[in-house]
């Protein structure tokens, strides 16, 4: 009986139990190392997004043009992703972070259809429109994901206000530095793998995205996947390579060989309409040579001439009068930067000793290859400045002539330019050396005042000239020209005026172009006023190192000129297929 009570009793057990009032189950928040872990992994992946993003806009826009709003975007893409806060959560789902990886799949085939409209967009709106229709998005679904994890934590321990801004600012905080970073880090590796490239890159962006938050939504992104790897020229593989030299072919151009770099992407390109060959770097050319055809043969062309006469024209120094006369067996030169190897190469066959200091490997690999720049030079593959500040104390007064010659993009190195750098080439010549230096501006801005200010602290003896007539150049930028500065360190007696030799048949190597730009011609030389104005020597500015802020602000603009030069030099299409 007691058996069968119990049994009996037990339901009413369970009913008792069931009465009781339910507390309702919260889910455990995740540990704090857990949400600063994801958190901070979503923010570190949207960091490299933004220094990819710069460099796959660099060789359609350059990069000057492609930085110019991009800080501000982030600030406000920060910022609206934690003041839009509660209103991207009830419009996205709580889960957004599984999207996101979608998205950076589709990032590369976007750009691809929105760089067919550079030409239209431009060098001020272009990266603008580029980047808001694909990394700001990226950018906005990561911040406001890592801001939904850290809302799980508590920082009851701080006012409401710290609480409310914590987050935030401190998301865009660590965002800003892991984007120096990886923007630091990065060039050194570009080019090394088929995983260092641009493309490789935004693929890796979005693969990390999906191993963070995997789901099924993952197979939208196979059809933009196949398409990056499959039909996008911008991929550094040999079939979508020879996609982009079918398309280039409707405009009689051929890409020979492309690699991405530590200073950019570089490739080189053949015309066969107009029969040259240019170096590329980014959305800027390096140097170019038109080649010999059937029609130059009759012009009396019997090599490779350089399409810059201000290649040549540095090549002047060699001319200038000095006090020791020495053979050129017995002379020795150094040349910062290298381009396609135009002067260079002159000075090479000439027989002097040549040191070339270049940073980018690949130039120097594509000048050698395509440019036949000869071997018997000795090569530095290394940062200029710290070369200079090296040899300036190692082995001072090395040199008889230095060619200085490190313009792209729109815009001179400003370290390169400093009164530090400067002072360091001086040291490096002998007392009656000489030194040519290539800038490129604007004359109707600050920086040519500036840097044309610096060469005369250091080297008070000079002459200027441009590298064409006024009227010979474009009248949409008729104030950007290439300007050749020629200094010796050591007056020559009398006025001190530099003065040229009269020139032989052998000091134009049976060049057409160094005929008639060696030395430069009385009418191409720009006299001091038309740079100063009615400043005195008292009154120019000088460029230090640490300072070269001030001349960065100011390339800007040029740059912008710059583009739209590079974009009358070669098509649009030739631009936008890398």
């Amino acid at each position: 009986m007691a058996r069968k009570r119990n049994a009996q009793q037990a339901p009413a057990d369970k009913v008792e139990k069931s009465s009781e009032p339910q507390q309702a189950t919260q889910p455990k928040p995740e540990p704090f190392e857990v949400i600063i872990g994801l958190s901070a992994a979503l923010l570190s992946i949207a960091a490299l997004a933004s220094s990819v993003s710069q460099s796959s806009l660099s060789p359609v826009y350059g990069s000057i043009p492609a930085s110019r709003f991009h800080s501000r975007g982030i600030l406000y893409t920060s910022l609206l992703a934690f003041v839009g806060k509660g209103f991207l959560r009830r419009r996205l789902p709580r889960g957004i972070r599984y999207h996101i990886p979608v998205l950076g799949y589709y990032i590369p085939m976007i750009q691809w259809v929105l760089f067919t409209y550079s030409g239209k967009l431009g060098p001020v709106y272009g990266p603008l429109a580029t980047e808001a229709l694909t990394f700001y998005p990226f950018l906005l679904l990561s911040v406001h994901a890592a801001g939904v994890a850290l809302d799980d934590l508590d920082l009851s321990m701080f006012s409401s206000t710290a609480a409310e801004m914590l987050p935030t600012v401190g998301s865009f905080l660590y965002v800003t530095a892991i984007e120096k970073i990886t923007s630091g880090a990065l060039p050194s590796y570009m080019g090394s793998s088929d995983f260092f490239t641009r493309s490789g890159l935004q693929l890796f962006v979005a693969s990390i995205s999906a191993i963070l938050a995997p789901s099924r939504a993952l197979i939208l992104a196979a059809p933009a996947m196949l398409f990056t790897m499959k039909v996008n020229p911008h991929h550094p593989a040999e079939y979508t390579t020879e996609l982009a030299n079918r398309t280039l072919q409707n405009y009689n151009y051929t890409l020979l060989e492309r690699k991405e770099s530590l200073t950019g992407y570089v490739s080189v390109l053949e015309s066969q309409n107009d029969g040259f060959r240019v170096l590329r770097c980014d959305h800027s050319l390096l140097g170019g040579e038109w080649l010999v055809t059937e029609k130059s043969k009759d012009r009396g062309q019997t090599g490779p001439e350089s399409i810059y006469s201000v290649f040549t024209m540095l090549e002047s120094i060699r001319l200038v009068e000095r006090e020791q006369k020495r053979a050129d067996s017995e002379s020795s030169a150094l040349m910062i930067g290298l381009g396609i190897g135009t002067s260079q190469s002159a000075f090479i066959r000439h027989g002097i000793n040549t040191t070339i200091v270049e940073l980018d490997p690949i130039v120097h690999y594509f000048a050698t290859k395509y440019f036949d720049l000869p071997t018997n030079h000795t090569a530095a593959l290394v940062d200029a400045i710290g070369f200079v500040d090296e040899h300036a104390v190692s082995q001072p007064e090395s040199f008889d002539y230095i060619v200085h010659d490190v313009f792209t993009g729109g815009a001179e190195p400003a370290a390169l330019f400093t009164l530090e750098f400067l002072d360091g080439l001086k040291r490096l010549l002998r007392d009656d050396g000489v030194v040519a230096i290539n800038y490129a501006g604007d004359l109707g801005t600050a920086s040519p005042k500036l840097v044309i200010g610096t060469i005369l602290t250091v080297f008070p003896s000079c002459r200027i000239f441009r590298d064409m007539e006024p009227e010979a150049e474009p009248t949409d930028a008729s104030e950007f020209i290439n300007m050749v500065v020629i200094c010796v360190k050591t007056p020559s007696a009398g006025d001190g005026t530099i003065q040229f030799r009269r020139p032989t048949p052998q000091d134009w190597l049976g060049s057409l172009a160094r005929r008639q730009f060696i030395p430069p011609k009385p009418e191409l030389e720009i006299p001091l006023g038309k740079i100063f104005g009615e400043e005195n020597e008292d009154e120019r500015r000088v460029l230090r190192r640490g300072g070269e802020a001030e001349l960065e602000a100011q390339h800007v603009e040029s740059a912008e000129k710059h583009w739209r030069i590079m974009r009358g030099v070669l098509p649009n299409e030739v631009w936008e297929l890398w």
